[in-house]
């Protein structure tokens, strides 16, 4: 991780007023200065307690300090863009052409920026969250940038928190926890996570990547779904682009939980347009349980919709159910919702993925994940927002 500074500021021993506190006990750092970290936490007042990387600061060379946090910035280096192409970076995803010199930004080719998150957008674009960097006459973070101009390297999971509310030590309403099992969280806070996956009560269960709630040191909560937002892949998710499925023919599978045969060619549901084959990859992988089975059924009435939202255009199907043994072969996360039967990747004919992916969004809201490759959209059944881009 990096500490970058944005405005002249004090690193300080204690997190209190840099009034209250000695010469000895605070060293003046300026704006644009950065700082290798190996952990960051928030502190009281307002600050960040952080742990400078092989470096002591001050009379006491210490390597912990305290800084006001409107003075800094503090984001992880594990995601890279490179620009490979003399580009601009935009305020939306359209011809460069078409905006006002405000709105774009050149970019040399060999550029590089540290990134927050990037999620697919409109027309062959990315949308970007720069780390590390302020650019325009506005200073934004946030831009559009043409997907083949760049590179991006690495994987972060970036939670946004889009209504004030409460982290919680169990997925329970707030009244039947005490003082010390929730902590206030306010809106547009950001935190880097490792893991979420749906909990009860319409919670998600989050892993934060360090210790970041303020009084605590719980890196596992429970947050209300409506309230928080959840961008980025996941670092184990990186499945090959599977071919879709031949034609189905004649042959019949059994299903666990059902006593019928259910033959490959039949859709799924009555008058749909998605069949067994293209499910369970021609019969070729059988769901473990009944539960898959019905989280087959389910997305299946999902891309019913999707068929339609993108004007009945022909879909393929990639990827559906997955067994753990392929799971594991092509790549996916190890808590991929392929393996319940309620994901599907896919590529609609004649539509980028990227434009799947924008017209899809605000539609599939906080119903469940949804992500692009270059080669392929994904859709999944969760049960609350998550988005991301494969970076391939």
């Amino acid at each position: 991780m990096k500490l970058k500074v944005v405005s002249d500021t004090f690193l300080k021993s204690s997190p209190r007023s840099s009034s209250e506190l000695s010469e000895a006990d605070k060293v003046f750092v300026k704006n644009g200065a950065e700082f290798d970290v190996t952990s960051s936490e928030a502190a009281t007042g307002s600050h960040l307690k952080v742990t400078l990387a092989n470096q002591t600061l001050g009379d006491k060379k210490q390597s912990t300090w305290y800084a006001y946090s409107p003075d800094v910035r503090v984001y992880d280096t594990k995601v890279q863009l490179t620009v490979v192409s003399d580009t601009l970076f935009k305020l939306k995803p359209v011809l460069s052409s078409q905006l006002s010199e405000r709105e774009k930004v050149f970019v040399a080719n060999g550029t590089q920026y540290y990134l927050h998150s990037y999620l697919p957008a409109e027309s062959e674009h990315l949308r970007v969250a720069i780390a590390n960097a302020f650019l325009g006459p506005e200073n934004r973070t946030t831009w559009y940038v043409y997907r083949p101009d760049v590179s991006i390297t690495g994987d972060t999971i970036n939670l946004q928190v889009v209504s004030d509310t409460l982290f919680k030590l169990a997925p329970k309403m707030s009244s039947q926890l005490s003082g010390s099992e929730k902590k206030f969280i306010q809106n547009k806070t950001e935190l880097e996570l490792v893991a979420h996956e749906k909990a009860a009560g319409n919670h998600i269960k989050l892993q934060l990547a360090s210790p970041s709630i303020p009084g605590s040191r719980e890196t596992t909560w429970y947050a209300y779904s409506p309230d928080v937002l959840i961008e980025g892949n996941e670092p184990d998710n990186q499945p090959k682009n599977e071919q879709p499925a031949p034609a189905p023919k004649g042959p019949s599978i059994r299903l666990p939980g059902f006593r019928s045969n259910f033959f490959l060619s039949q859709p799924i549901l009555p008058g749909g347009h998605f069949t067994w084959a293209e499910a369970t990859k021609n019969g070729s992988r059988i769901p473990v349980d009944k539960n898959v089975v019905y989280g087959i059924i389910r997305i299946a009435k999902v891309m019913e919709d999707v068929r339609d939202k993108l004007g009945g255009r022909p879909i393929k199907v990639n990827s559906w159910y997955r067994d753990p043994v392929t799971n594991r072969r092509v790549g996916g996360a190890s808590r991929s919702r392929h393996l319940v039967g309620d994901a599907v990747d896919f590529v609609a004919s004649g539509i980028h993925p990227y434009d799947v992916y924008d017209r899809l969004n605000r539609w599939w809201g906080s119903r469940g994940g949804l992500a692009s490759a270059t080669v392929f959209t994904h859709i999944d059944a969760r049960g609350y927002y998550a988005r991301w881009s494969y970076g391939f």
